[in-house]
């Protein structure tokens, strides 16, 4: 499911910055090779003139998180094939803070497939950092805010808020079992699986799922899934129970998108923090809980 890439996505701009065509973002060409403590890397890109702008802000969870290809073993390499230049397999500091420990800032783990972290903001030596801003032209896709709204240093996600505002209500109960994700479009189970599951079994139970006069039901992917994070909540299981939903565990829930490392592992998503939002596990010897989708009308 999802939105189709633009057949050229990445455009050189041949000033210093690529524009992404999917989700109108305009990146730093080369992203700094310094690294630098949480706040050091949110001034660098504050302060940052380039490409006759001067609009720069360090990316946040969502803007770094689409720039992952899932098909790539190395996102790093692959970026520096699509108009980019020194990107590094390495960890990369998002704007955003951890809702459950605000001493740490959520990371990009380009070295481990694009998975989600989180680093101590005055860890020894630090980590790098990467400036966006919005590009004149809107992309085929608008992200959407983090969640997060507590502001802990000037320029952070919870300061600036970059991304389209969630609607409200956010959710609709469909009143059959399933709920609405307005923000999104995509239909939920109300209830996600109860039982853990090995990969292969996830998705059986959601392909064979027929709820709410609908059969045509999957296992989430790792964007769809990762889509229900809230990062201004500490408890994004929690917070979905108030939400309407019912059964969500505090727990990791199989994705339907296979480890490109590996093809034996697949991601997951831990559904309490989403600041360790994506982990890999092993496809047969892993249990997690499952949780259908489908897209609505």
């Amino acid at each position: 499911g999802g939105v189709s890439w633009p057949a050229s996505r990445f455009t050189d701009n041949q000033n210093g910055t690529v524009t992404d065509t999917l989700t109108g973002l305009m990146w730093e060409q080369a992203p700094s090779g310094s690294i630098r403590t949480w706040q050091v890397a949110l001034n660098y890109a504050n302060g940052l003139s380039l490409g006759g702008f001067t609009d720069w802000r360090l990316a946040n969870v969502r803007e770094l998180q689409s720039l992952i290809n899932a098909e790539q073993a190395n996102p790093a390499g692959w970026l520096n094939t699509q108009g980019f230049s020194g990107a590094r397999s390495d960890d990369y500091w998002s704007s955003t803070t951890s809702a459950s420990n605000p001493n740490m800032a959520c990371v990009l783990r380009t070295d481990e497939g694009g998975a989600m972290g989180r680093t101590t903001k005055v860890l020894f030596g630090g980590e790098y950092g990467w400036a966006v801003r919005d590009d004149d032209q809107p992309g085929s896709v608008a992200l959407p805010k983090s969640g997060q709204t507590s502001s802990f240093y000037s320029g952070d996600d919870g300061n600036l808020e970059q991304g389209v505002s969630w609607p409200s209500p956010r959710f609709r109960d469909n009143k059959d079992g399933t709920i609405t994700d307005n923000l999104t479009g995509l239909v939920w189970e109300k209830t996600p699986s109860t039982t853990k599951k090995t990969w292969a079994e996830a998705l059986t139970y959601a392909n064979d799922l027929a709820l709410g006069d609908f059969s045509d039901w999957r296992l989430a992917n790792k964007n769809e899934l990762w889509s229900l994070i809230h990062y201004g909540s500490s408890n994004s299981a929690s917070w979905l129970g108030g939400q309407g939903f019912t059964g969500v565990q505090t727990d990791t829930y199989w994705t339907s998108t296979t480890y490109a490392g590996d093809t034996t592992l697949a991601w997951a998503v831990y559904m309490e923090t989403g600041n360790m939002g994506y982990s890999i596990a092993a496809k047969t010897s892993s249990a997690y809980f499952g949780w259908a989708v489908r897209r609505g009308q």
